[in-house]
């Protein structure tokens, strides 16, 4: 056992933790029903959010008052604390990080002295784990994980009229206007957003371009109008 991070802080001063991990994903299937045939047609699934429960052990010790453990305690509902979501990383899980993660339940402690414990639900509706961050000059990259990412890609423009980025099953991005050589083009394919030079230029993106997403495996992607290009992703993780 160690401790967890979450919404910024370290639990470790205080509290260790261990991970109660479900065994899988529970998919939400869509189904419609077709006359004349038993059952139903599956039409595809959601991937719903994803329940940890966590428990935590007290490492407040014996010599510590019961009003110290009390601002202990206190001190951690604090930080659990996080209406908008946050980031989460947990124990038994090195390189990994949860998003968008809130606390949706907790058992009461089972002693207020200083060995109790209590068990914490984290509901994370970004449901797939963040790994490490990855970036690559090639035209041809791996793409670890087992879950599908979004790249960020940043082209330096020669000059001209657009530049574009595809790959090998014919889906591309292309921004049409005139760069000058040197231009910064920074296309984000997961918020579907294009800058050039800082500037907001997604009303410069074809209507025929597709922002995809990279599965894991190897890929190879072709660049024009550029001098020079970066591909950035975070590997993702069921």
């Amino acid at each position: 056992m160690s401790s967890l991070t979450y919404n910024g802080h370290d639990f470790s001063d205080y509290v260790t933790a261990e991970l109660v991990e479900p065994a899988g994903h529970a998919l939400s299937p869509r189904a419609l029903m077709v006359p004349g045939r038993p059952g139903a047609a599956l039409l595809g699934y959601e991937l719903p959010p994803r329940v940890l429960r966590v428990r935590l052990f007290l490492d407040a010790g014996a010599s510590m008052t019961p009003e110290e453990r009390s601002e202990v305690r206190h001190a951690l509902y604090g930080w659990l604390v996080a209406p908008s979501g946050a980031e989460l990383e947990l124990p038994g899980e090195p390189g990994l990080s949860w998003r968008d993660a809130v606390v949706t339940d907790a058992s009461d402690w089972d002693s207020l002295f200083e060995d109790g414990s209590c068990e914490l639900a984290f509901t994370c509706f970004d449901p797939v784990a963040y790994g490490e961050g990855r970036s690559s000059a090639a035209g041809t990259l791996t793409v670890g994980g087992t879950w599908a990412t979004w790249p960020v890609v940043e082209m330096t423009a020669l000059a001209g009229s657009s530049v574009k980025v595809a790959d090998g099953l014919g889906r591309y991005v292309l921004v049409e206007r005139e760069f000058a050589a040197g231009d910064v083009v920074l296309l984000d394919f997961r918020r579907e957003a294009v800058t050039v030079e800082g500037e907001d230029a997604s009303a410069d993106v074809a209507v025929d371009s597709t922002f995809f997403s990279l599965l894991p495996g190897a890929h190879a992607l072709t660049f024009s109008g550029c001098s020079a290009h970066t591909v950035a992703w975070t590997e993702r993780w069921l």
